[in-house]
């Protein structure tokens, strides 16, 4: 049995019937040739310009996990399937390529070099059947992907690929996907045409050929064409079918087909450092300006993150700032970015070209071809696009190419704050609070400890031979809802017999807020004093209510010398359950909603625990809100923005809407911004009576029969 043809490669057969071998080999090695020379011409001219710009950054550590980012990411494509129908559109493209081209190898590398150097011959037997069929089978999966790709961007339009119901297709998108299925359709059409000249007329066909399926299928289309005519076109089919396929190889690197290759290589790039971690600022005393106003003062890696972004829009599918109808979408940052990168990076190239010997100055003057410069921020990135970010971390959560957009937004809000001193006037008098009282109110800072009073909770100035510090926070020292939860807490704590400490008027804020609204200087300096304070006590486990406290002390303070063991309250509560140390007696009958978090989900990865406690209580209905998990919608308060007015709807609004849609009388939170931002919610859309927010520490304390619970009234739905 003689070679198949599939659907992008000719196999011995289809040399021998059609074609004068000699001639035939010697053009396709030609215009393989300049194929691949403009491919690896356009993969080094983007390499160049990639290097053009930026601040070092290694990013070629830790091997063995890279690799495994690469083969889970890149090659198994584990983030682009969490998105059902654009995983499987994108997983048919491209595992079907991926079956395709080494299909292609392996046909010629065996008529190239085994079968003429080495005598060893494999497309024959039964083992020819099986490769026809995963050829025309994979074959058939990219077609498939195209026209689902092609139904979704053109026919249901969804809005991640828009922008403010603005389509943002480009001609390449329409391009490269006319251009794959192009090779599919024509790769058929040349089996078809061999079957339909190769078929036995005595039988009609022979069984080996229906293992060629699609092709087999095909050649009915041809059954009235004589075999002469047949001949030709599919010579004309077939250098149709190669051109396209080495015009769309030579295509790649100039198109937006290039996140082929930038797309794994951002995987095999990503961060390893703990989810939301933020570079601090080193040397505050010697550096001229703060943060990133230009393009150049990025690292190289944060431009590149730009030419790894597909436009896909899962960023923005759940941004809360974009569906809150402000200003921000990460897709656009991101893609506005990589606009301004590709009309500075020529220039640049144009500028390393004409300098002088390594070492010496490159000319001052603006080298020929080089645009007007436009401003980073403010132009190329919109002040409010900057300021509307919560952090909520979705963006990143999401991103199928592993791009890192909060890190970028915190750069440049550094640089207003620090170098222009340019930022609201809310988060001046909010910084102006931490820097005098330690907290975001400008409460007196000898009251931090007045909520504990009465509760015989004792500070480390009185005990430090303590197991945990229990970090109270600011909202837990000073606001009075958050006051609430510390007491909750403490309770608790009390009646597991778990031995703990405060440090009253010696804690100072977490600064988080601080560092998220660009104000590194506070941050460290509040991190500094709070370190010094607990070393001083030789503190090593701390548990904290608040999420963005809990999530500064355990990734941002190790920066300054503060390496504890953090927890969050949900953990200590949950594993005072499982270790049977509280008893949860009281039924609480009723129908409770989960709000997860930013900086305790997405960030922490926190998502078992606060469900697992709901549940062990009697009586407790949980429903899940449809944003949930690492979907869930932010509460808006993040990234400083607890402390800032808010432009149109609010966000925290949205989310007890979708809190509401659950019928649910209960919104159990573990956050005190998100406690805030939804009893603020509860109140807005006047659903006082109906639904009631807790947190999770108030509700275990009523279900440990310490104080009486009342379900509010179940019929609320927005």
């Amino acid at each position: 049995m003689e070679h198949n043809i599939s659907p992008i490669g000719v196999g011995n057969e289809g040399r021998q019937v059609f074609w004068n071998a000699e001639s035939f080999e010697i053009l396709l090695f030609v215009f393989t040739g300049i194929a691949l020379a403009i491919f690896f011409y356009g993969v080094y001219r983007r390499w160049k310009m990639w290097k053009a710009m930026g601040q070092d950054e290694i990013r070629w550590d830790q091997l063995p996990q890279r690799l495994k980012s690469l083969f889970v990411n890149g090659f198994l494509q584990v983030k682009t399937w969490k998105d059902a129908y654009p995983g499987i559109m994108h997983g048919l493209i491209f595992f079907g390529f991926f079956v395709l081209i080494f299909g292609a190898a392996f046909d010629a590398g065996e008529f190239h070099i085994t079968e003429p150097f080495f005598d060893w011959a494999f497309l024959r037997g039964d083992f020819y059947l099986g490769f026809s069929f995963m050829m025309d089978l994979f074959g058939l999966f990219v077609l498939i992907g195209v026209l689902m790709a092609a139904f979704r961007r053109y026919i249901q339009k969804p809005e991640r690929l828009a922008y403010k119901g603005k389509p943002d297709n480009a001609a390449d998108d329409a391009i490269g996907l006319l251009l794959i299925g192009a090779i599919i359709v024509t790769g058929f059409i040349i089996e078809a045409l061999r079957i339909h000249v190769t078929r036995d007329p005595s039988t009609g066909y022979a069984m080996w050929e229906t293992w060629s399926f699609v092709g087999w299928t095909l050649a009915s289309v041809f059954s009235g064409m004589d075999p002469e005519t047949a001949k030709l076109w599919h010579k004309i089919s077939w250098w149709t079918h190669t051109f396209i396929a080495l015009g769309f190889i030579a295509y790649i690197p100039y198109s937006r087909m290039i996140h082929m290759i930038t797309t794994p290589a951002n995987h095999f790039l990503a961060s390893l450092k703990p989810t939301g971690y933020q570079e601090p600022i080193r040397d505050f005393e010697n550096a001229e300006s703060f943060g990133v106003s230009k393009l150049e003062e990025f690292t190289w890696k944060q431009i590149f993150d730009a030419d790894a972004c597909t436009k896909c829009g899962r960023c923005q599918d759940g941004c809360p700032a974009y569906l809150s109808g402000k200003h921000l979408s990460p897709k656009k940052l991101i893609q506005d970015i990589k606009t301004h990168w590709l009309e500075k990076a020529p220039a640049a190239l144009k500028a390393k070209a004409k300098a002088a010997p390594e070492g010496a100055q490159a000319p001052a003057e603006a080298p020929e071809g080089a645009t007007a410069e436009k401003a980073l921020i403010g132009e190329v990135v919109d002040l409010h696009e900057l300021w509307d970010c919560t952090n909520c971390m979705y963006c990143m959560e999401n991103c199928p190419a592993s791009i890192e957009h909060v890190p970028k937004i915190i750069d440049m809000r550094r640089y207003k704050v620090l170098t222009e001193a340019d930022f609201s006037p809310e988060l001046q008098l909010t910084y102006r609070n931490m820097e005098n009282n330690s907290n975001p109110w400008g409460i007196g800072a000898h009251t931090r400890g007045d909520w504990a009073k009465e509760m015989g909770v004792k500070t480390l100035a009185e005990d430090p031979n303590v197991e945990y510090l229990f970090y109270v926070g600011c909202s837990g020292s000073f606001d009075d809802r958050g006051k609430k939860v510390s007491s909750a807490l403490a309770k608790i704590l009390q009646a597991a017999g778990v031995s703990f400490g405060i440090l009253g008027n010696e804690e100072g804020c977490c600064g988080d807020s601080a560092m998220r609204g660009g104000n590194e200087y506070l941050f460290q300096t509040q991190a500094q004093a709070n370190i010094e304070i607990m070393n001083g006590y030789g503190v090593k486990k701390i548990i904290a209510i608040c999420p963005h406290g809990y999530n500064a002390l355990k990734k941002d303070y190790p920066n300054f010398g503060g390496n504890f063991e953090v927890y969050h309250h949900t953990e200590i509560i949950a594993d005072l359950l499982a270790k049977g140390k509280i008893t949860l007696k009281q039924p609480l009958n009723g129908s409770f909603t989960y709000h997860d978090s930013c900086f305790l989900g997405r960030y922490n990865n926190i998502y078992k625990q606060p469900r697992q406690i709901l549940k062990s209580i009697g009586g407790v209905k949980l429903v899940e809100m449809e944003r949930n998990l690492s979907k869930s919608f932010c509460c808006g308060a993040g990234g400083a923005r607890m402390w800032m007015e808010e432009e149109g709807e609010r966000i925290n609004n949205m989310r007890t809407d979708q809190a509401a849609a659950t019928n649910a009388g209960t919104v159990a939170v573990a956050c005190p911004f998100c406690l805030t931002m939804f009893s603020d919610g509860i109140k807005d859309r006047n659903l006082s009576e109906k639904m009631v927010a807790l947190d999770v520490s108030e509700i275990v304390l009523k279900a440990m029969g310490v104080e009486e619970y009342k379900a509010p009234e179940e019929t609320c739905r927005v």
